[in-house]
């Protein structure tokens, strides 16, 4: 076999690998924004087939799931228009936070005052949702939220009373699911800040958080 032909088989082989990979990447976008189409559509759900249906924390919710249908038709059809950066209070995204999570009774501590964050604020939503889901599902007792200012940024807190009992045989890893502290991770990043993943907080229980630049303040510092 010529050197040529060996050429071209490797050629060929590593064509094969790039649109392997450019098919898993795809997968997995697709698969995140399933998940995050999924998630606010489950609490809306809830919301409305609670005691009391709350159709302003369903509203809220709405939303992420636009925002989700975007990226889905973005990974079809190709393009996508820049994520939306706002300036906003940050009591304001714990008030919209509380309201969308009112008939879960997540308790959320009011306070930042009129320190303000710039960010996507439909994604910073999702990644906040995301932790409190996480809590919910993986945590014991009740769920609170907070908002800490310090150096330059503010560190959003999510804690729950620590891991609940597990019961039962593994699971098969599902790919539509374990996507939501990747989305967490690339909020924070997206926006010059951090995730914390959820770990022993302070006190006791277990905490995750996720950390943005104030308003005004350089990314990353």
């Amino acid at each position: 076999m010529g050197a040529g032909v060996l050429i071209l088989l490797a050629a060929l082989a590593l064509v094969e690998v790039a649109r392997a990979l450019r098919d898993a990447r795809r997968a997995r976008r697709m698969n995140r924004a399933m998940h995050e189409l999924r998630r606010p559509l489950q609490a809306i759900a809830l919301s409305l087939e609670s005691a009391s249906p709350d159709l302003g924390g369903a509203a809220a919710c709405l939303e992420q799931a636009r925002g989700a249908l975007r990226e889905l038709d973005a990974i079809v059809n190709g393009g996508g228009d820049v994520p939306p950066v706002s300036r906003a209070a940050v009591a304001e995204v714990l008030v919209a936070l509380e309201r969308r999570w009112r008939f879960a009774d997540v308790e959320v501590e009011r306070g930042g005052g009129a320190i303000e964050v710039d960010a996507d604020l439909t994604r910073l939503a999702a990644a906040l949702d995301n932790l409190v889901v996480n809590a919910l599902r993986h945590g014991s007792g009740v769920v609170r939220v907070r908002a800490i200012v310090a150096h330059g940024s503010v560190r959003f807190e999510v804690r729950d009373g620590g891991p609940a009992p597990v019961g039962g045989a593994g699971r098969r890893r599902d790919p539509r699911r374990g996507h939501g502290l990747h989305v967490v991770a690339d909020v924070a990043a997206s926006h010059g800040g951090r995730a914390t993943p959820a770990g022993p907080g302070p006190g006791g229980g277990t905490m995750a958080a996720i950390s943005l630049p104030l308003a005004g303040e350089a990314v990353g510092a």
